[in-house]
């Protein structure tokens, strides 16, 4: 009976939220606008690197207030779980470099999000770039 306590204070510190964290969802917020207009690599890019691992640079324009993005990069164009290779949940800047290790077809997307708007930007529409098959 005596650990009682300690068990529920430790659920208790557990369940707590960072107060820092981003929470989007308030409605007393206004909309987010709409997502960021990707620059690079260019749909449908084949970036002719043959060497690897190969680091890719992406790049967005930037969205006014925007205090981060989100990337994703899939190895197949219906986006699940299963088919995610890259990611970056927050990107301070309109450019990250990821790596890779294997030559394909590869689909990413980007959003936004920000204090000031009541939610995440929509996902940017999904773009191709293909990384070289080396013995090709």
């Amino acid at each position: 009976m005596k650990r009682l306590p300690f068990v529920l204070a430790a659920l208790l510190l557990l369940a707590c939220k960072d107060p820092f964290d981003f929470e989007p969802g308030d409605p007393t917020k206004p909309d987010p606008p709409g997502p960021p207009v990707l620059m690079f690599p260019v749909d449908g890019e084949n970036t002719g690197n043959y060497a690897y691992p190969q680091d890719v640079r992406f790049e967005w324009r930037p969205l006014s207030r925007a205090e981060f993005y989100q990337i994703e990069v899939y190895s197949d164009s219906v986006l699940n779980v299963g088919t995610l290779v890259a990611s970056d949940p927050r990107v301070n800047g309109t450019t990250v470099t990821l790596t890779f290790q294997w030559w394909g077809f590869y689909y990413w997307r980007v959003r936004a999000a920000s204090r000031s708007w009541n939610n995440y930007t929509a996902w940017t529409a999904i773009r191709q770039f293909i990384l070289p098959n080396p013995s090709d």
